[in-house]
């Protein structure tokens, strides 16, 4: 790593109690943004075998000004509204939680080629997705059994999401941070480190407090079309930053 990027904020809290062995930390306020994938610049998908569905940066700009440049994780969900010409057929991978590693940043390993504004990329973790699996033989606190193991909760690993959802709107909650956005030497290292990344938030995200936060009504929400965030936008696309 030749240079790292990581803008402090004062007003966005990306430290916690989570103990200083684990990859992670608790973020508060929480964001949540809702808003139609776009077609992004073919480079998760193409350069490095990790497929990403990109919100608009001109939607969200507003809402990420103040929210530190890094790789987050949280809960996602592809929605799909009913249909009248097939209304109890609902493809792969819709209106339900799953598992999303997420990068808000400008991507500048990518030289010469940076996002122009800051965006939200997020990795929709599947049971395809290339992960580096983490050491779970830790315990913590919040979610220990009677013999010190972490309790963990794996059900959404065999998620497979239909089609590349281009179009379709997303909601997407960021509830922890794993690390600042990096510049990197060459791609091997920047694609080892997403595997890395994948699996540290696969991980996080089977543990307390993380994995109750799918129970929100942002994401068990089926009728996600009427939510317009408080934070600003509209039915189309809006946000929110949310204490917990």
């Amino acid at each position: 790593i030749d240079e790292m990027t990581a803008q402090t904020n004062e007003d966005e809290d990306t430290s916690s109690n989570d103990s200083e062995e684990y990859p992670w930390t608790s973020i508060n306020p929480i964001l949540r943004v809702r808003g139609p994938v776009a077609s992004g610049y073919g480079r998760g998908g193409k350069k490095l075998g990790v497929p990403t569905a990109n919100l608009p940066a001109s939607l969200f700009q507003s809402a990420l000004e103040d929210v530190t440049n890094g790789v987050y994780f949280g809960w996602a969900v592809v929605e799909q509204p009913p249909s009248d010409d097939a209304p109890s057929v609902t493809k792969k991978g819709r209106n339900a939680p799953v598992k999303a590693v997420v990068n808000v940043g400008y991507s500048p390993t990518f030289e010469g080629k940076e996002n122009k504004e800051k965006i939200v990329e997020a990795h929709l973790i599947t049971k395809s997705s290339p992960m580096e699996k983490a050491d779970r033989s830790m315990g913590i606190d919040d979610g220990d059994d009677e013999d010190g193991e972490v309790q963990l909760n794996e059900e959404g690993d065999d998620v497979e999401i239909e089609g590349d959802f281009y179009d379709e709107t997303m909601r997407l909650q960021l509830i922890g941070y794993l690390r600042p956005e990096q510049k990197f030497d060459s791609f091997p290292d920047l694609i080892a480190q997403i595997h890395r990344d994948i699996g540290n938030a696969h991980w996080a995200l089977d543990t307390m407090p993380f994995i109750f936060s799918k129970e929100a009504e942002f994401i068990k929400d089926d009728d996600g079309v009427n939510w317009i965030g408080s934070g600003g936008g509209d039915d189309v696309a809006s946000w929110e930053f949310e204490s917990w």
